[in-house]
């Protein structure tokens, strides 16, 4: 990191592909009969788990030159797993496979690291549980998660909270129930699956914040172009916002307006941001570009755009210490159940740097850093990819070489953060 200190950050990058998409396009390559083609997936540890599994389940996936070629017997030919399913870190392969594999008709074990074996699973197995799955759990809502052969039927579901994993797993347990799913949101979550699911071939309708799938539908292989993952854009584009000098155009990255939030954010504060779409049509997709902003103003983040940019959080928390007066962000609690407690590892691991908090249960009050004041060199990533890299960029903005006791958690979803900042720095 150190070599990254006292540099401004100009160029052009495309970042890894999204990792959401990625996980999505993998499942439903594999449960469509024949070959699919994913071009652009991010290679990272945890999509190659959900690879590990559909293999383990009879697909066949090869891996080269940016892509992978998914060939699949069909759903109905998929065969029991020998060994145990390890989905490692990932919060995503697990919840989605929930719902996916209840409905197959053959019995599997799920379980993931450290991480995955404390967050709880309860969101998904309830409505799952209402369809008829037959699943079971360590204490009735922790991994490792044991599913049976059942019989599923349709639910009306209305979602307590905004959850695209749990939207995800009903609609892919409902792909082989019998009936009508209908899934009601009170905030539009993630969409990638009903877009997707499209996609393949299914008919499925999405009408406000509605949607509903008809159950014994099949997918038809499809070719999938992942776009750049604006979760992992929004590290580069906090760095060039705050980093003196800066300009960074990051290029074809999702601009799913269920994910584009930070964009909103950054107009919120005034920022010096330029976004231009490229894709007409599936998955929006385009440019975005941002340059050094002198006078950063605040942000009040609650509601309906916490969903849109609940993943972004960390690294926005960074964002509002540069603006000129106090930002607020609420109703995000959800980050209290990511691979740590997101918020007070925030709260900790920024106050560091002398930025004072002002915590709520489900948010805080970040102030605008008056000055850097480093009590402390060593820094915890409790081995979360977006905490570690908020650290990078804040330690880059602070030019202080910090220590971060596990930065290995970046191979997560961006493995090459550190060589992407090397490639964009200029010297002052």
């Amino acid at each position: 990191m150190k070599s990254l200190l006292n540099h401004k950050f100009i160029g052009n990058i495309k970042v890894p592909g999204d990792k959401s998409i990625t996980h999505r396009a993998l499942m439903m390559a594999a449960l469509a009969e024949g070959t699919s083609t994913i071009k652009s997936p991010l290679e990272s540890d945890d999509t190659f788990r959900t690879s590990e599994i559909m293999s383990q389940l009879g697909v066949s996936i090869t891996n080269e030159a940016g892509r992978m070629t998914v060939t699949s017997p069909g759903a109905e030919n998929f065969r029991t797993p020998v060994d145990v399913l390890y989905t490692g870190n990932s919060g995503t392969t697990t919840r989605l496979l929930m719902g996916l594999l209840s409905g197959l008709g053959i019995s599997a074990t799920m379980e993931g690291d450290s991480s995955i074996a404390i967050r709880p699973m309860d969101r998904v197995s309830g409505p799952l549980g209402e369809m008829g799955a037959d699943i079971s759990w360590k204490d009735g809502r922790y991994p490792p998660i044991k599913i049976k052969p059942s019989s599923l039927n349709a639910i009306e579901y209305k979602m307590p909270v905004a959850s695209a994993q749990v939207k995800s797993a009903i609609l892919f347990a409902g792909l082989f129930a019998d009936g009508e799913t209908i899934i009601h949101e009170e905030f539009k979550s993630r969409d990638h699956t009903e877009i997707m699911l499209e996609q393949f071939g299914v008919d499925i309708s999405v009408e406000g914040l509605t949607v509903k799938l008809q159950g014994n539908q099949s997918l038809k292989p499809r070719d999938v172009l992942v776009p750049g993952d604006i979760s992992s854009a929004a590290f580069l584009m906090v760095l060039a916002a705050i980093t003196e000098g800066s300009d960074i155009l990051i290029e074809d990255v999702s601009l799913n307006e269920t994910r584009s939030g930070i964009i909103d954010v950054f107009r919120q504060m005034n920022a010096d941001i330029e976004v231009e779409r490229t894709s007409t049509e599936g998955e929006a997709i385009g440019n975005v570009r941002v340059k050094h902003s002198e006078s950063l103003s605040s942000y009040e983040l609650s509601g309906d755009i916490i969903p849109r940019l609940i993943d972004e959080i960390p690294v926005l928390a960074v964002l509002g210490a540069f603006g000129s007066s106090p930002s607020v962000i609420k109703d995000a609690k959800e980050l209290r159940f990511k691979e740590t407690d997101r918020l007070r590892a925030v709260i900790d691991e920024l106050s560091k740097f002398g930025i004072r908090f002002e915590e709520f249960d489900d948010g805080f009050i970040v102030h605008p850093l008056s000055e850097i004041k480093l009590t402390d060199n060593d820094f915890k990533g409790y081995h979360d990819h977006r905490i570690i890299m908020m650290l990078l960029v804040m330690g880059i903005a602070a030019d202080k070489d910090i220590n971060i006791d596990d930065p290995s958690a970046i191979s997560i979803s961006y493995p090459d953060f550190l060589e992407d900042m090397e490639q964009l720095k200029q010297a002052r």
